[in-house]
């Protein structure tokens, strides 16, 4: 039976928003109708608070006019609360309600008391949870967790990427892909560059903050092998990933990293710090390497063994195969219709 779904969420900026587009389009294309609260782009227009008080307005007359039969949730960890009132919301007009809830693996060790005493609060009005890993999954039911909890990872829509990709073996440049942030490993990365003066580096990305950006490029100006190309986005950013041979992600953060899944598809090599969700995408050894943050030797170590065009070969055609078979809109799009029924 085909649905009418409301969707909440952003439809622009990172990862959140990609994913938040990719399910509305597996809906429409499956024949399901759709209406979207873009919380982003009111925000974009008005301060958080109003933007919020807003959306929360239309989200009524929407439900009270269209009746949706379902109400589906992007949401995050942080502002939870004011996020998932949402769902309070369309639940109070007995509406089904979703949260697609982007949060880190481990709740317990990520979240206060409070902060988790209120996801676990929600689920009074909260019909089914979808979380990004099996880790997540069981650190909520451990939590005191009882409704349907379910895992899609994130993904990406095959359609946009290049096809006109490079072996690997043939790429020379050693890419950095995300936020340039002192707690993703961006200065440890410099280190290397500076002690491999014969690879070239290329980093894409924005600053986390201005102090981080004028000691970045101080260090930066006395490299040169090594670049930063700003931010990418779309077919911009795809084709900087398909030119570079490994991708250097030392990061300290817990996070379910798009970067990851868009390398390994486009067959540039992951060295990541086995951090957060890391595991789920990446297998040390099989499609990729766990580096430490804290350890430039075995960093530099990794890059130079990297050199065997056919260990380098392997693991980028593991990469390749595993991301088609987990992480893309194909491979996700069955179970996600199953959920909503």
């Amino acid at each position: 039976m085909k649905k009418k779904i409301l969707f909440i969420g952003g439809t622009t900026g990172g990862g959140v928003a990609t994913i938040n587009n990719e399910v509305i389009r597996i809906f429409e294309n499956s024949g399901h109708s759709y209406e979207l609260i873009d919380t982003e782009a009111m925000k974009a227009r008005f301060p958080a608070i109003l933007a919020y008080l807003f959306a929360y307005v239309v989200l009524l007359v929407k439900t009270i006019s269209t009746r949706p039969d379902t109400v589906y949730l992007q949401l995050a960890q942080t502002g939870y609360l004011h996020q998932s009132f949402f769902l309070l919301i369309a639940k109070m007009f007995r509406r089904e309600t979703i949260a697609h809830f982007h949060a880190k693996a481990d709740l317990k060790s990520t979240c206060t008391k409070a902060q988790l005493g209120r996801i676990i609060f929600s689920q009074r009005y909260t019909d089914k949870m979808i979380v990004l890993t099996e880790p997540c999954r069981q650190s909520l039911l451990s939590s005191g967790w009882k409704r349907d909890v379910f895992v899609i990872p994130n993904f990406i829509n095959t359609e946009n990427l290049p096809v006109d990709i490079r072996p690997v073996t043939e790429r020379s440049q050693l890419l950095y892909l995300g936020r340039m942030s002192r707690e993703k490993g961006v200065f440890e990365i410099l280190e290397v560059a500076q002690r491999l003066q014969d690879e070239n580096f290329v980093f894409v990305g924005n600053f986390e903050d201005e102090r981080t950006e004028r000691e970045f490029t101080q260090k930066l100006d006395k490299l040169d092998n090594a670049r930063w190309l700003g931010p990418m986005y779309s077919d911009e950013k795809f084709r900087v990933i398909a030119d570079s041979r490994l991708l250097i992600f030392p990061t300290r953060r817990d996070e379910f990293p798009m970067t990851l899944i868009e390398s390994s598809i486009l067959g540039c090599v992951p060295l990541v710090s086995p951090v957060g969700s890391v595991g789920e995408i990446i297998k040390d050894g099989y499609n990729g390497y766990y580096i430490s943050p804290d350890d430039i030797e075995g960093i530099i170590e990794r890059v130079v063994e990297l050199r065997n065009g056919v260990e380098l070969r392997r693991v980028s055609e593991n990469g390749i195969a595993y991301a088609r078979d987990n992480f893309t809109n194909r491979a996700v799009e069955k179970r996600l219709l199953e959920i909503v029924g």
